[in-house]
């Protein structure tokens, strides 16, 4: 079994996260902190697991009991966090506040944890791994294998549509940071990784967000030019996609009931013939796919576990 402990308990992302390890069959999730008083029950923090844990807050839990870490904390809280923690130096560390997204000179040598991108490194190579955004997480599923395929070579256009559970404080971002700051940050995010993929890539990238009526759903419309016919393309995202286990490739408008409660993203793509514009379409759960599943996700190949374990959720439309 994977001991985990949990910091930052008492916030969204950390909700979802604690559903899933709870009743994940290779977890034993043995201490929760956070800023609710010590000994509030979990289950009073996060609805939905009552008569499912006994534990509760403990800030006095020994630390050395847990092989991961999964760090909640707002992001400008994180940095007091681990240093109170003072964790034993094997102990793995997945971050969730995304405070490591833009820094891969880091002290501890975070690793990049989108892991449709970075899977072999992952799985060899990664004790501290920080969860990518999930607005560029979405975006950079949909630009992938072009960008592997040093195919991104025109000017790229990513239209961000976003449930309401992303910003819960009237257009701010669960740490507080203002939504403009969150989509430059979410911007610079998807440049930094596309140029980790195709080294020669060079183009302008403009990335903008708006409301999506449902709460949770996360759609991204990635617009640029492209020479190659779509069938080509489409065979190409297939082939990209084909031993990746939430990704999928649909030929159809995607529905919000397709992906929510899920760790899928689907994508679609859409070719005009005339403009030689190429529009990929790519929708899932922002706070799943998007943030605890992905973290999961990280965690199963780290410690050597088939990709599915734990994730195998029923989408809300099913």
């Amino acid at each position: 079994m994977i001991k985990v402990g949990i910091t930052g308990c008492d916030n969204l992302r950390a909700a979802e996260l604690v559903r899933l390890l709870i009743y994940h069959p290779d977890v034993e999730l043995r201490w929760v902190r956070g800023s609710s008083p010590a000994g509030t029950r979990l289950d009073r923090i996060v609805p939905g697991i009552a008569g499912d844990s006994d534990l509760t807050v403990n800030p006095e839990e020994p630390l050395d009991e847990v092989d991961v870490v999964f760090t909640c904390d707002p992001r400008q809280q994180l940095p007091a966090t681990l240093e109170v923690l003072n964790l034993p130096d094997d102990t793995r560390i997945i971050d969730l506040s995304g405070s490591h997204n833009l820094d891969h000179g880091t002290e501890h040598q975070w690793k990049y944890g989108l892991s449709e991108m970075q899977r072999r490194i992952l799985v060899h190579d990664a004790q501290y791994v920080t969860v990518p955004g999930n607005a560029a997480a979405a975006s950079l599923l949909a630009l992938m294998p072009m960008a592997r395929n040093l195919m991104l070579n025109s000017p790229l256009a990513l239209r961000v549509a976003m449930g309401a559970t992303a910003f819960p404080q009237e257009g701010k971002t669960i740490d507080g940071m203002d939504a403009a700051a969150w989509q430059a940050e979410q911007q610079r995010e998807v440049v930094m990784a596309l140029e980790m993929c195709q080294s020669s890539f060079n183009q302008p990238v403009t990335l903008s967000i708006s409301p999506l009526s449902e709460r949770r759903t996360l759609a991204v419309a990635a617009r640029f030019k492209s020479g190659v016919d779509g069938e080509m393309i489409g065979q190409l995202y297939e082939q990209y996609y084909d031993d990746h286990n939430f990704v999928f490739m649909v030929d159809r408008p995607i529905t919000t009931a397709d992906v929510e409660n899920t760790n899928k993203c689907l994508i679609r793509l859409e070719k005009d013939g005339h403009t030689g514009e190429l529009t990929v379409h790519a929708v899932m759960d922002l706070l799943l796919k998007g943030g605890a599943g992905a973290a999961v996700h990280v965690m199963n190949l780290m410690f050597g576990l088939h990709e599915r374990v734990g994730l195998d959720l029923k989408c809300t439309g099913c």
